[in-house]
């Protein structure tokens, strides 16, 4: 990259952010060392004044689907798996991925561990739990991860949860006052740590964290002043329609399943009133998460998401029912919620969620990828349409997975929607992004940073759905419009004649696809573009159809999907 070039990226990248933004990012690199010594300086308690918080919920924390992610029987033998990922225990470890090392330090792995116990009686994992947490207080502080802020800000409240389910075998044992000791000195430096440099659900968690520990050691005073901050971040945060405002199904099951946290912790405190300020964002959330799910057989994979991380819909449904009174209700998706982009589709026995919104965040686009105007379709509650997925956040495999053609969605040449770059930046963005949409017809516009126009128009007829897309580009030169149609790896495509049928594993025909005249088209069965990942670190094949057309300035391309059904 030419050294202007760079210049106009930078700034571009940079122009978007915060006044606070910057002034944190200048900080964090002037004084890059510093958070071993700041840590170093924090003063621990004694004996702490800790209340009998509850903060374990039952719908989330003892879901067998949940816990099905962990293997315990491999702790035991002290190799840890996660994100499909193992090694054995150690706690700076160079052949580990950023992202691993990071679940590593959440210590949530020690949340199923106690509960095995609970429910077995076997001291095994008793035992085991308490040697890897004393591991973890001898050692973890040799890891540089130990002191990021988001880990402690997740592993906090992980504690506290295992503390709660072990409190009899804890109480008043030394261990458990060399655990609160921890907690109280990581709490402390979380106050002087949080995460202003980034802002959006990192700085959420920070003062959520806060939050639950000021009440855990009853430091009213910094109560007061962090949870007046959480509520504001929420009202920032949480779209009018009831979506986080990254547009990530996965951090929005996050951030609500903190907002549950605070509430149980707000209730068993003494603190009802401030918990009732709760109750509207959790219902919204709820809202939305579950009519945007509706149908589908797993989370939608738009911007970074993957099943593996976040507590499941149906659990997060469950406390939002037991803590909060939610309700399911009907409203029609196609016409009330479009504040953030996404839409609910639906018709007969088909379930589409189409994204025509911002990318995110204008000050935070780090979990943004180039799906503007994508689809994912389930037919009788099955996935059939996809997205690629997010299978790693650091690694050659990461800007696959942000770009246009790992989506239902549409390009021009080789030209990306968005300029992002890095692990997580963001440069030039869509513009000019506009959805309307009624009973039958969902129309999405949208400008490339390229300054490349497109509409999208989905309209359902019977079991057709038509997609008609429209390629604008202002110049005489000879281009190509690309459609991408990703499917889920349990089909497969079989080209017979003009058309192109969907097959799933035993040969059955579950869909044809009508390529339009004066088109070519490719169907993808090698290659990095047939790369999917539901699950972080985990990584499948799929077929892709990629149809293909010749134009200048101008063309429209339709493209019939008729369902036949499973």
């Amino acid at each position: 990259m030419r050294e202007m070039d760079k210049v106009k990226l930078y700034y571009n990248t940079i122009k978007d952010l915060t006044p606070i933004q910057i002034t944190y990012q200048i900080k964090q690199r002037v004084f890059k060392n510093q958070k071993r010594r700041t840590w170093n300086t924090v003063q621990g308690i004694t004996v702490p004044e800790w209340q009998q918080i509850q903060i374990f919920i039952p719908e989330l924390d003892e879901n067998e689907i949940y816990l099905g992610r962990f293997n315990t029987e491999a702790m035991l033998m002290n190799n840890i798996e996660l994100l499909h990922e193992k090694h054995a225990l150690a706690w700076d470890n160079s052949i580990m991925s950023h992202l691993w090392s990071f679940n590593l330090h959440y210590l949530e792995y020690l949340i199923p561990l106690a509960i095995k116990y609970k429910q077995s009686c076997n001291k095994n994992y008793l035992r085991k739990w308490i040697e890897i947490m004393s591991f973890w207080l001898q050692k973890a502080e040799n890891s540089h991860d130990f002191f990021e802020p988001y880990t402690i800000s997740m592993r906090i409240p992980n504690i506290l949860i295992c503390m709660e389910v072990l409190r009899n075998e804890l109480n008043e044992t030394s261990l458990e006052q060399e655990i609160y000791k921890s907690i109280y000195k990581q709490y402390k430096y979380l106050t002087v740590n949080q995460e202003q440099a980034l802002l959006a659900n990192h700085y959420l968690e920070n003062l959520k964290t806060i939050v639950i520990s000021s009440l855990v050691f009853n430091e009213l005073d910094i109560y007061h002043k962090y949870f007046d901050l959480f509520l504001r971040q929420l009202d920032e945060q949480i779209l009018p329609d009831g979506l986080h405002f990254e547009r990530s199904l996965m951090y929005h099951k996050m951030v609500l399943e903190g907002i549950f946290r605070v509430l149980k912790v707000l209730r068993s405190t003494g603190h009802a009133l401030d918990a009732e300020k709760l109750i509207s964002s959790i219902n919204s959330m709820a809202d939305i998460l579950e009519r945007l799910e509706r149908g589908f057989d797993r989370i939608p994979l738009f911007n970074d998401a993957g099943n593996n991380v976040s507590k499941g819909t149906a659990s997060l449904l469950a406390a939002a029912r037991t803590y909060c009174g939610w309700k399911k209700t009907d409203i029609n998706l196609n016409t009330e919620y479009l504040y953030s982009g996404y839409c609910r589709f639906d018709h007969i026995n088909c379930s589409l969620i189409f994204d025509c919104g911002e990318i995110g965040p204008r000050y935070m686009g780090g979990h943004s990828h180039n799906d503007c105007m994508s689809f994912e379709l389930a037919v009788n509650g099955k996935i059939l349409f996809t997205n690629s997925g997010t299978g790693q956040y650091q690694g050659n495999m990461r800007s696959f997975f942000r770009s246009t053609a790992a989506h239902n969605t549409i390009m021009i040449d080789h030209r990306e929607q968005s300029e992002l770059w890095g692990e997580h930046r963001v440069g030039r963005r869509i513009k000019d992004v506009k959805i309307f949409a009624d009973k039958k017809t969902l129309v999405g516009y949208f400008r490339s940073y390229y300054g490349d126009r497109f509409c999208r128009k989905l309209r359902w007829e019977e079991n057709i759905l038509y997609i008609i897309d429209e390629f604008i580009c202002y110049d005489n030169r000879a281009h190509i419009a690309r459609q991408f149609f990703h499917l889920m790896p349990e089909y497969k495509y079989k080209k017979m004649g003009a058309k192109v049928i969907v097959q799933n594993f035993i040969g059955r025909s579950v869909a044809e696809v009508t390529v339009p005249k004066a088109t070519d088209f490719l169907i993808h069965t090698h290659g990095i573009l047939t790369t999917y990942a539901g699950d972080f670190g985990e990584y499948r094949k799929k077929e892709v159809l990629e149809i293909q057309t010749l134009f200048k300035r101008r063309t429209k391309v339709c493209v019939e999907i008729k369902i036949i059904g499973e």
